[in-house]
């Protein structure tokens, strides 16, 4: 199996210069926790994730782990003061500019491993040789292929 046949491609993207409110409020929506930033032409030149704009709320001072006990901080109160200013950055500001990048021609297997290689990302972005978006293959998808042909094989063993 390839990236090729496990890529859904039906794809939500945005633009750098989107502002994060808007993507946001449109990742919600859609109960989505990543988008694909693309340029004009479609190609990859980001990622814009729930997470990564956690990142950028959460002050840096607690992230860290430098504080061992914050349970007396005035926790939503710094929160919200950062997401007003977060969610009038634009995606160019908030986003993660190495994506995890696969081509389509990319074994299953390969594409796994670079899941669990590159970091705390569940999805691969497949691109062409421009860096072009054509589909994202994430770690739920390859699971439930798993799944899928487990309860297959289960039935082709039941029926023989």
């Amino acid at each position: 199996m390839i990236a090729e046949k496990m890529m859904v491609t039906n794809i939500r993207f945005a633009k750098k210069d989107q502002l994060i409110e808007d993507v946001f409020t449109q990742m919600r929506a859609e109960q989505l926790r990543m988008l694909p930033v693309v340029d004009n032409e479609h190609h990859v030149v980001g990622v814009v994730s729930t997470f990564d704009i956690l990142e950028h709320i959460v002050p840096d001072y607690v992230a860290s782990g430098d504080l061992k006990q914050i349970s007396y901080a005035p926790d939503m109160g710094i929160l919200k003061r950062n997401f007003i200013t977060v969610r009038t950055q634009t995606v160019a500001e908030v986003m993660n500019p190495s994506p995890l990048l696969v081509r389509p021609e990319d074994a299953l297997l390969s594409v796994a491993a670079d899941l669990c290689s590159h970091g705390r990302h569940e999805y691969a972005l497949v691109v062409d040789k421009e860096k072009k978006l054509l589909g994202i293959v994430s770690a739920g998808d390859i699971l439930g292929r798993l799944k899928q042909k487990e309860l297959e094989g289960a039935l082709e063993a039941n029926h023989a």
